[in-house]
Order: C-alpha cells, then structure tokens, then sequence
C-alpha cells in the first residue's frame, strides 16, 4: 500500500481531508540480534516498506480503521491506559499514553485510517513503523516538540510497558532515525550512531518465508531474564561488559542453557564490529562468514530459529550472486535478509525460491529493498 492509498481511503471513509499523514519505516537488521536489550552493538537499516497514517483531529473517541486488519475498538487518547486496547491498536493506543506519561501532556483523540506494505509478524519490525508513525502524528497533533532520539525512547516505554514485550530499542531507533541509503552501526550503551552506506554493488534483499513470527512475549522475555542470569553468574552489569574469556571462566557457575544464550550474545557483538570493519573494506567473504556465523548461533546458541528460516537461510546460502544472508528479526519464523550481488539478483531469485519450496514446502518471496529516511508527519494533502 502506498500513503496514497491511505489519503484516498480516508476521504472515502469521512469525506474530507486528513489533517496530517504519518509516515514510518520498518527495519531489517543486517547483524546484531539480540545484543540491542544487552547493551551491545546492532547494525539495523530502515527500509521502504513503510506504515502510513491518515488522521485528523476528532471531537469523540479516537477511531482507528487499519485497511489490512480492521477497526479498532475506540479509545480515549487523553486519559487511555495499560490494558485498555488490545491487538494492533495497542501500539497506537500506547504511544498516546506514553507520550503523556513522559510529560508532554494529554494527546488529542483522531479519526485515522492506518494502512502498509512492512509485513506483519516478518521480522521486518511493524510495531515499531507503528509506534513511531503514530508518535510523529501526535506530535503534529499537539503541536509539541520531541527530538527523534526521545521519540524512540518513548515508542520503547510503549512496546515494554504498555504493550508488555521487553524489546530494546534498536528497532525504533531504526525506524525514527533512518537515513536513505545508509545502514546505521548503533552502540547501544551510548546511544550513538555511525552511519554507514551498503557497498555499491549490493542489494539487500527481504527473503520471507512466509511463516508468520510466532515469538511470544513470554518467550521474548524469557531470554532477557537468562541474559540476567548469565550477567549475575559473570559478575557484569550487563553481557557487554563480558568477554569469551570470563564467560568460559564462569561457565561452571551457568546452566548449560543460560551458558549459550550468554556464548551468543558475546560472540555477536564481536561479529557487529568486525562487519563494520568488513563493509569499510569492502570484504565480501568476511561478510558472508560473519553472516552465517550469525545465523548458525541465533540457531544453536540462542534458539530463535526455524525450520524455515534455517531453509531459506540454506537456500540463499546456495545460490548465486549471495554475499551473505541471516535471519532477521527476533525470530520463530519471518525473514532472513541477504546481501547480493545487483547483476545477478535474478539468478538469485531464480535459485532461492524453488529451494526453498522443496525445503519447506511454502512459497516464499524475495524483495529487494532500498534505504530508508526515518519516520516523519506531512500535512495532509488537499484533493485537487
């Protein structure tokens, strides 16, 4: 769907003009999983799938119609709290009340109609393309101020506390602080970001397996919890502060379990620097190695796999024109993102799917994606 199509479908649906049209990218995230809630390093990039959201100011209750999944039960957004909205309109629901609770005043209730082509449950990231395409609206809205870098601080707070998943925050600082072209290299103990553009000669490619990501928040909150466990065991505030070398030392004080998703988490902020390193050198077997590598952990160490994202990492793997592919996302199930040679993308294509399908007996599908400026709110278009 394009913003376009929401512009249209609000004035179908109320007659008028939206007041404002919000839009936010999803993400893919070319290494670094898991490592964002451990304070380590994540190499994410924003990309042009996108949700949109078409909205005006509302004299009632907020009334939220998605064009792929229906409307939402309406909601106050001055006074919404915890456990009020369920399902996607939590997400929107949940910025307003954020946004309130980090002091910035009540929010003003919206007619909206929400729409996107950032797959849901793909690992693509779109709650957080949610929260901050509803955060830039409220801003507008209000006629407030947030710096970006505080928006994604907030879209947090609502994806943990209102939501209840305990993510980090890598995904809506991709989303809030995307720039075209250019992958974003996070530290995510000091916040800061090195922006980094793709070797030119490589596409990045969203390979979906079409298996929607079925991480639970119990599941997702149960590995930070064994994080924790593994931080108390070590003596570190959190796993960026460990080492291979006080993690082997210490492994005799760990269940064997909270010993690899510890392993994993080490290993990985190493990967996220030396593939900094690989990009500026334009290195395209360390790449592909530190990608695979990164894959065959979140598989063995961490357990995020899948039958078939393990397939549709194989079947790229396989196929030419691969520098590297992974998983992305959080994972049980959604996509994997690969890097490939542009002059042979279609013997790629051409390669992955009908191994893939034999693999796993779906149908897949390849995308090949662009770099992405953040989210943003535009005043709404005037039907000419």
């Amino acid at each position: 769907m394009s913003e376009q199509a929401a512009v249209e479908a609000f004035r179908r649906k109320y007659d008028c003009d939206p007041d404002v049209i919000a839009i936010a990218p999803g993400r893919i995230n070319l290494i670094g999983e898991h490592t964002d809630y451990n304070d380590g390093f994540v190499f994410p990039a924003a990309i042009d799938q996108r949700m949109y959201v078409a909205a005006k100011l509302a004299e009632r209750e907020s009334e939220l119609r998605s064009m792929e999944t229906g409307t939402a039960k309406p909601f106050d957004a001055r006074t919404v709290n915890p456990g009020d909205v369920k399902e996607w309109a939590a997400y929107a629901a949940g910025m307003a009340w954020a946004i309130r609770e980090a002091g910035y005043g009540e929010m003003p209730n919206i007619q909206a109609i929400v729409s996107g082509d950032v797959p849901i449950g793909s690992g693509i990231s779109s709650s957080a393309a949610l929260e901050l395409a509803f955060g830039v609206l409220w801003v507008y809205l209000a006629k407030i101020e947030i710096p970006m870098p505080r928006l994604a601080q907030i879209a947090q707070k609502c994806e943990n506390d209102y939501v209840g998943v305990q993510s980090g925050i890598m995904d809506q600082m991709a989303s809030a602080l995307g720039k075209r072209g250019m992958a974003m290299f996070i530290d995510m103990h000091s916040g800061k970001i090195q922006y980094a553009p793709i070797p030119g000669g490589l596409s990045i490619v969203i390979c979906d397996t079409k298996t929607p990501r079925a991480l639970s928040s119990s599941a997702y909150n149960e590995r930070r919890q064994q994080c924790r466990e593994a931080c108390a065991a070590m003596g570190v505030g959190t796993l960026r502060d460990a080492t291979l070398e006080i993690l082997e030392r210490c492994r005799s004080k760990m269940d064997p379990v909270i010993y690899r998703r510890a392993h994993h988490v080490v290993t990985e902020n190493s990967r996220c620097l030396l593939f900094r390193e690989a990009l500026e050198t334009g290195d395209h077997v360390e790449i592909g190695n530190l990608m695979r590598q990164s894959h065959e952990s979140l598989r063995d160490d961490y357990e995020v796999s899948s039958p078939a994202l393990d397939a549709m990492a194989e079947a790229c793997w396989a196929a030419p024109g691969c520098v590297g592919a992974r998983m992305t996302g959080a994972g049980f199930g959604g996509a994997c993102v690969a890097l490939v040679e542009k002059d042979q993308l279609e013997d790629f294509r051409n390669a992955v799917l009908p191994r893939y399908k034999q693999a796993s007996g779906r149908e897949g599908a390849l995308t090949a994606c662009q770099l992405s400026d953040g989210a943003k709110a535009v005043p709404g278009r005037k039907n000419s």
